[in-house]
């Protein structure tokens, strides 16, 4: 017999061998009255079964002992704890009925190796409960079911109950009768929960009070800000109808200054004189001065520094002056903004002005930018922004490989950007940072030449539209698509090189190099384009506590034609992503692969970044 056969079936013995040593080790306690009383037993795995209406994530956050991460192999794993189970499963069931699900019930089985026990949740969450009638009284009243007022109520007809839609339909409601000068408005409600039915009826009674208007501001905190900066930002006047949209609208102007790192404003009502609602602005300045030093590195830029020094109040009036240097392998900026809140003496308006000297190095050119940035910047009543600008601007080429302009027929090597530029805004995102709902549409456009002078005659439109939607189990759908046109007016020279489209790598299609997406001249450098394509579908979730994962999809294409959208040559790039939650947005870290890769590019790409992605 050969020796190969011997030592494969000793192996296969012995593998026998230690899965029957191991089972005979491990024993089942279904009870935590099974356990030893003299035995310390340590957690080394939770799960659940039959959940459906509950993530296991959900689930986990109500047990008060963890297992230990999978990740965290250093640690110790924690001492289960057979007192607190018993607890532990009654905040499970109670999540189950705050989420409608009265009916659930919930049992577990301890498996144990050794003095290692593997905990089961077993759920059978059975029917919910579901709303069968909502009810509004208002003095007495019962509200037509037609009335608008319903439909900021989250509890539908049919729908599942919620304990928490239950809260904020109550919140929604003061809310409109506040936003209705209704100061003094109370809601209260209840619920009859039919469990047999499977059934709940809401009613929420309104009493309203009177009618106030806004009364005297009393505004406590300021020190070195005048008082003038902080109260002509309030969206309202002494005298006007009470509003408690225009107390939110105040409270978001005077955090946009920039200058107090706390801002709270309530109304003091008064049962003595309901007709009146004093205001109480409470406000803490943050430092005069801040300096801010950071860096990091990735595959694309590599390394990267960033200072910025900021003046909070120059001279006065809430203006700001921030000095910015910036370096990257890419990207070199050095730059001076100035901010004038109030401009014009309207609260919406901000004047806005950037003087910088870039440089910035690609595979298509080496570019040296000296740019004059005037801008305006006015909010309307949310979600809507717009701005006007212009921009003035010297520009030099070098490094450009001469296939570019042979194909392109053409370039001018240097000269001067002259034109208007303007932006429109619209923002209905419930988080600037980590958005869940709503969504973000931007067009930005810019000219330059004609009776605006310089070197060079050209438009450009960019059209975004980004989404987002929470589908369940905490998962967040966001999806984004963007559209770029532009052209030369007169010869394809009169377009800058350095403001075609062009597409790749962070902030654009992940996983493919940097910039190097759309055509190539014969020399492979890309030529960029002047029709442009981009989109995004990314699956964002909790993984645990501030740490998300995410898994995308991008998509994009260039082309050298104005009004051709390449939409049947489209490049795709996906992978997983992950990101840490802190004050100032997600720290991200994102893989990229290609799907066509490139000849000679690399497999893969990875990204670090601060925010979400888009």
């Amino acid at each position: 017999m050969p020796r190969s056969v011997n030592i494969s079936r000793t192996m296969l013995v012995l593998a026998v061998f230690f899965l029957a040593v191991l089972h005979c080790a491990s024993s089942r306690a279904s009870k935590v009255e099974d356990l030893l009383d003299n035995e310390v037993y340590y957690l080394r795995a939770l799960s659940f079964s039959g959940n459906h209406a509950l993530s296991d994530t959900e689930l986990t956050a109500q047990f008060s002992v963890k297992p230990r991460p999978f990740y965290q192999l250093w640690k110790k794993r924690p001492a289960f704890d057979p007192d607190a189970l018993s607890s532990d499963l009654k905040r499970v069931r109670r999540l189950y009925e705050a989420r409608g699900y009265y009916k659930t019930t919930v049992s577990y089985e301890l498996n144990m190796v050794g003095n290692l026990i593997a905990l089961r949740i077993q759920i059978r969450e059975n029917e919910p409960v579901r709303v069968q009638q909502v009810t509004i009284e208002l003095d007495g009243f019962v509200v037509p079911a037609d009335d608008p007022l319903y439909k900021h109520i989250p509890l539908k007809i049919g729908e599942v109950f919620s304990e928490k839609d239950y809260q904020d339909g109550a919140e929604a409601i003061e809310i409109v009768f506040r936003n209705a000068a209704y100061a003094h408005v109370s809601v209260a409600r209840r619920a009859h929960v039919s469990v047999p039915r499977g059934t709940v009826q809401v009613f929420f009674t309104v009493r309203p009070g009177e009618k106030a208007v806004f009364g005297a501001t009393q505004l406590e905190g300021e020190q070195t800000v005048g008082a003038d900066v902080v109260l002509r930002e309030l969206a309202y006047k002494a005298g006007e109808p009470f509003s408690q949209r225009k107390l939110d609208e105040s409270r978001d102007r005077i955090l946009a200054l920039n200058l107090f790192a706390l801002v709270n404003i309530r109304p003091e009502l008064d049962t003595r004189n309901p007709r009146v609602a004093p205001i109480r602005l409470t406000v803490k300045e943050k430092p005069k001065h801040a300096i801010a030093v950071g860096g990091g590195y990735n595959t694309q830029s590599q390394f990267i520094a960033d200072f910025e020094w900021t003046d909070r109040n120059w001279f006065g009036d809430g203006r700001q002056l921030s000095l910015v240097a910036q370096y990257s392998n890419i990207d070199s900026t050095v730059a001076a903004n100035f901010r004038q809140p109030s401009l014009f003496n309207s609260p919406r308006a901000t004047g806005l002005v950037s003087v910088r000297e870039d440089i910035q190095q690609v595979p298509t050119y080496t570019l040296f930018g000296t740019r004059l940035i005037p801008r305006l910047e006015y909010k309307f009543e949310r979600p809507i922004t717009i701005s006007v600008g212009y921009q003035l601007e010297y520009d030099s080429l070098s490094h450009v490989d001469p296939s570019v302009p042979r194909a392109l027929g053409g370039i001018e090597d240097s000269g001067i950007v002259s034109g208007p530029n303007a932006r429109l805004s619209i923002n209905t995102t419930n988080d600037p940072y980590n958005p869940s709902s709503g969504e973000v549409f931007t067009i930005d456009a810019m000219a330059g030449g004609g009776i605006f002078g310089g070197n060079y005659d050209f438009y450009r439109v960019v059209t975004e539209i980004k989404d987002y939607y929470l589908i369940g189990w905490g998962i967040i759908l966001a999806t984004r698509a963007k559209l770029g046109i532009a052209d030369s007016i007169g010869s394809q020279k009169n377009y800058p090189l350095f403001y075609r489209f062009y597409a790749g790598g962070e902030g654009s299609v992940r996983g493919y190099p940097y910039l190097r997406l759309g055509p190539k001249s014969a020399d492979n450098v890309p030529l960029g384009g002047l029709t442009w394509i981009e989109g995004s579908v990314e699956l964002r979730h909790k993984i645990w506590k501030q740490l998300d994962g995410a898994a995308f999809l991008d998509f994009g294409q260039l082309s050298t034609d104005a009004y051709h959208i390449p939409i049947n040559n489209l490049r795709f790039g996906a992978g997983p992503a992950i990101s840490y939650e802190t004050p100032v947005g997600p720290l991200r870290l994102d893989l990229g692969i290609p799907f066509n890769k490139p000849p000679g590019g690399p497999n893969w790409q990875v990204y670090f970044s601060i925010g979400q992605y888009f």
